[in-house]
């Protein structure tokens, strides 16, 4: 109830102004240049089951105040193929198969070593990870505070991680750079949050919730997968749009990394099911979009909006997210 109370404050405090909910084809294609970017990313989720059910917070306040993507797609099954393809425009037959970083690695460029190279400072959070980088599995979610590596795109980089790939964690560097939300208790993104109110963020953060909150797994006491992961929403939005770093050029991205089934013959660019994609912020036009794009548009975006020139994989034949911009 207090979550509910609080997605209805915030709708009614926040300066966006809700648009109709109509088809927009109205804004720019070239990405704008962006301040800061937050990638929220939820898991195995549907377009058709965001719902006033299960998804309130999504539907009353995220859908009218974004740019609502509708033919959003992933790109492979399971997880780990997703968060790579976001991240690298492309994925291993292990990925595919959710191994760990261990077994399943790559020196390849990536999206986080785009950034480094071009100056933009970032961080990827991760909830319940209960130390910087690291590379196994802890928690559980009957305790609420399941991490897994495998929803962790960056620690899978020889360049991020240090190239080791054994042991508990990664390179001095990965431990700077891939961090936890918080502590391991329940819900705790307490460290996420104080950086925001503080404004003490980069300009790319990629924000991953444990397997409770990310909507992976049915947890007590919500008991609803979706719903989880809308709580989350309905948390940490408000957090980010009134922390001290929000403000012009800036955009949340909300993602999915897959949904429950495959699209069209299954063909390789829709085999990770039909899901959603949101952008909220002042550089983007709220509104239903109906053009196609996946994980690759979403990475050929955020290239493009940190002024990295050199598109990866996927990403190089792909089309950005669309007309959703305002300039």
């Amino acid at each position: 109830m207090y979550r509910r109370i609080l997605s209805i404050a915030f709708a009614a405090s926040v300066s966006l102004v809700a648009l109709p909910a109509t088809t927009a084809d109205a804004g720019a294609t070239a990405v704008p240049a962006l301040n800061h970017v937050y990638l929220i990313v939820g898991e195995n989720t549907d377009l058709s089951q965001i719902t006033k059910t299960h998804a309130p917070f999504q539907v009353s306040w995220v859908k009218p105040n974004s740019a609502w993507l509708t033919n959003y797609w992933g790109i492979s099954h399971y997880s780990t193929s997703n968060y790579i393809a976001m991240t690298s425009g492309q994925f291993l037959r292990c990925h595919q198969l959710d191994e760990k970083p261990a077994t399943c690695n790559q020196d390849v460029d990536n999206l986080f070593n785009q950034l480094t190279v071009k100056g933009v400072s970032w961080l990827e959070w991760n909830e319940s990870m209960p130390q910087p980088c690291y590379l196994l599995n802890a928690g559980s979610s009957r305790t609420g505070n399941s991490y897994r590596p495998k929803h962790n795109p960056a620690v899978y980089y020889a360049d991020i991680e240090g190239g080791n790939f054994s042991g508990a964690t990664g390179s001095a560097f990965c431990g700077d750079h891939v961090i936890t939300m918080g502590g391991t208790g329940f819900d705790d993104t307490s460290s996420f949050d104080t950086a925001l109110a503080n404004g003490d963020v980069p300009r790319f953060n990629y924000i991953v919730p444990n397997e409770c909150e990310d909507g992976h797994d049915n947890c007590k006491p919500e008991g609803d997968p979706i719903r989880q992961f809308d709580d989350f929403l309905a948390r940490e939005i408000p957090n980010i749009m009134h922390g001290q770093a929000w403000g012009t050029g800036d955009v949340i991205f909300v993602v999915y990394d897959e949904g429950q089934g495959g699209g069209p013959n299954q063909a390789k660019n829709f085999a990770g099911g039909h899901t959603v994609l949101a952008a909220i912020g002042d550089p983007i036009v709220p509104g239903l979009y109906g053009s196609f794009a996946n994980h690759y548009s979403l990475l050929r975006t955020l290239e493009d909006a940190f002024g990295i020139s050199t598109h990866l994989g996927g990403a190089d034949t792909a089309g950005t997210l669309g007309n959703i911009w305002a300039t």
